[in-house]
């Protein structure tokens, strides 16, 4: 029975209202986490490669790598404040290691999740005589530039974001660059 003096709303309206705010929140809770994780991915490629570029610079005169020494990097300032912890390198998913050999160094990325694994492995390298990137290792595997005249395979760069799709596991994903 209806009585015209009812103020309030029946228990449907409720249900039916928080349903909603409930929906509207679940959406924007997602959009948050999308947006943040797109700020992890973009900020990741950033540092790789501001640590490329400092380390060109710093080692730039004599070209031999040998002589990387993370501290001694790190106390001359060499690296930005986002990617020093302490006396460790690292990125904003986990550590960074870095280790020189004669003509090339390596750089290494620990905890890379699947979508940053393939924003990373996608990156406008590009073949050239003066590239820098010799080599690109994605959970053991090697991916390098096929020499003048071979054939490109499976394990040859640039990467497409299919293969990578193949390569990187949805988490905790070990990336190296190898660079001259």
């Amino acid at each position: 029975m209806y009585k015209e003096n009812n103020k309030g709303y029946t228990m449907t309206e409720v249900i039916s209202v928080l349903a909603i705010i409930g929906m509207l929140m679940s959406s924007m809770a997602m959009l948050i986490s999308s947006l943040f994780d797109k700020y992890k991915k973009n900020q990741v490629q950033d540092q790789l490669l501001t640590i490329e570029k400092r380390i060109n610079q710093r080692y730039v005169a004599d070209k031999n790598y040998t002589g990387i020494d993370v501290a001694e990097l790190i106390e001359e300032q060499v690296f930005p404040k986002d990617v020093v912890n302490g006396d460790k390198v690292v990125n904003v998913y986990g550590d960074v290691e870095i280790v020189g050999y004669e003509t090339t160094y390596t750089i290494q990325f620990t905890g890379i999740p699947l979508t940053a694994c393939v924003a990373l492995g996608v990156m406008g390298w590009v073949n050239t005589d003066s590239t820098d990137l010799v080599s690109l290792t994605i959970n053991g595997t090697k991916y390098t530039w096929p020499y003048k005249g071979k054939q490109t395979d499976d394990t040859s760069l640039p990467l497409d974001a299919g293969r990578l799709a193949q390569k990187c596991t949805r988490l905790n994903n070990t990336m190296m660059w190898e660079f001259q």
